[in-house]
């Protein structure tokens, strides 16, 4: 595993979240640099991951390692492709943040490449975890969109407008996320079925993926059918997103089952 190459994507990173910070001002420098250094690391990024993929000769989701540089480099890929389309370099900073805390978090835990075990050594992995991996990163910028929201929401002037397009903003994570959660379930049921014989067991984390896309699909239901926007919005996204993290990394250790490896 390029380990220094990921050391280079931290520190691009890093003066990334330092120069956001530097911004606003009248001089909008600090924040155009920053977001070429997100840029940046985004590239390096990428290469850690296909790298660790050819070092592995197999796809890089075999461990909470991979999983969590999986997880930064989705959160980035979904923040750029946006930025580029609606211009939203105002979530950048805590994009940069979130992807920097996450990386390091990976940093701690072994890095060693091993191989598949066999449950998921199947054609399906790769659609079931990218599935899965590019909704939690949409659904993180909407988290990120609801704490901004409830910050900015009760501030006058320019904070009434900023808020309206954070509410919007989580909306259109969540809306883009759901199909790839939905697709990720479905096509987990189908490999599960593969690899145990059933389509679905009431695993731990099966039941919290469940759980998870039911808590984003209420936020859609109620959202599209009974117009619930704003301050309710902001707080069912972020409830959406904890039970992601306990889906993602939680259940792991508090509720072992079928699942542990990853």
């Amino acid at each position: 595993m390029p380990v220094n190459l990921l050391s280079v994507t931290l520190i691009a990173y890093l003066f990334a979240v330092l120069f956001f910070f530097i911004g606003p001002s009248r001089n909008k420098f600090p924040i155009w640099f920053a977001n070429a250094l997100l840029k940046v690391g985004f590239i390096l990024h990428t290469l850690v991951v296909l790298l660790r993929w050819y070092a592995a000769k197999r796809p890089p989701f075999a461990n909470m390692y991979e999983a969590l540089i999986l997880l930064a480099w989705s959160i980035i890929l979904i923040y750029i492709i946006y930025d580029i389309i609606y211009g939203i370099r105002f979530l950048g900073k805590a994009v940069s943040v979130l992807a920097l805390v996450i990386l390091n978090i990976a940093a701690l835990l072994d890095s060693t490449i091993g191989p598949l075990v066999p449950a998921l050594q199947s054609k399906w992995i790769t659609i079931h975890v990218v599935s899965y991996f590019i909704g939690y990163g949409a659904m993180s910028l909407s988290f990120i969109c609801g704490i901004y929201y409830l910050s900015v929401s009760r501030k006058k002037g320019r904070g009434v407008e900023l808020a309206l397009s954070l509410d919007n903003l989580g909306y259109y994570f969540i809306y883009f996320a759901f199909p790839f959660l939905t697709l990720g379930m479905t096509t987990g049921s189908i490999w599960a079925n593969v690899a145990w014989g059933t389509y679905w067991n009431w695993d731990p984390k099966e039941t919290c993926s469940l759980i998870t896309w039911l808590v984003y699909g209420l936020y859609l239901h109620l959202r599209i059918f009974k117009g619930w926007k704003e301050e309710r919005a902001a707080w069912l996204s972020i409830i959406g997103y904890l039970a992601v993290l306990f889906t993602f990394v939680g259940v792991n250790f508090i509720l072992p089952g079928l699942h542990s490896y990853s």
